[in-house]
């Protein structure tokens, strides 16, 4: 039994580097639909170059998340001394 004519092969199904690398960061972020997230993963089992940008592009990922939660923590404990500098005088001033 043979495909149906208007039925990819495999071959034509699989995504080149530049469609590839043009969906990276919505792979990384998990936002595409799962034929096209197969599709990339396919394309990475297969291609030798696209792989590294991938892997770079989930490291400077995890240095942001990281960065952004010491920022946070960073924001909020002056935040939190603000919020009762705030709080205080808001209080000297209440009847």
């Amino acid at each position: 039994m043979t495909a149906p004519p208007d039925s990819p092969s495999p071959t034509e199904r699989t995504m080149n580097c530049e469609q590839a690398v043009r969906r990276l960061w919505d792979y990384l972020d998990g936002r595409l639909p799962s034929f096209t997230r197969e599709e990339v993963e396919a394309h990475l089992d297969l291609c030798l170059r696209c792989p590294p940008h991938f892997t770079f592009a989930q490291s400077v990922k995890e240095w942001l998340r990281h960065a952004g939660t010491q920022r946070e923590n960073e924001v909020t404990d002056r935040d939190g001394t603000l919020r009762e500098r705030v709080r205080s005088a808001l209080r000297s001033v209440s009847p």
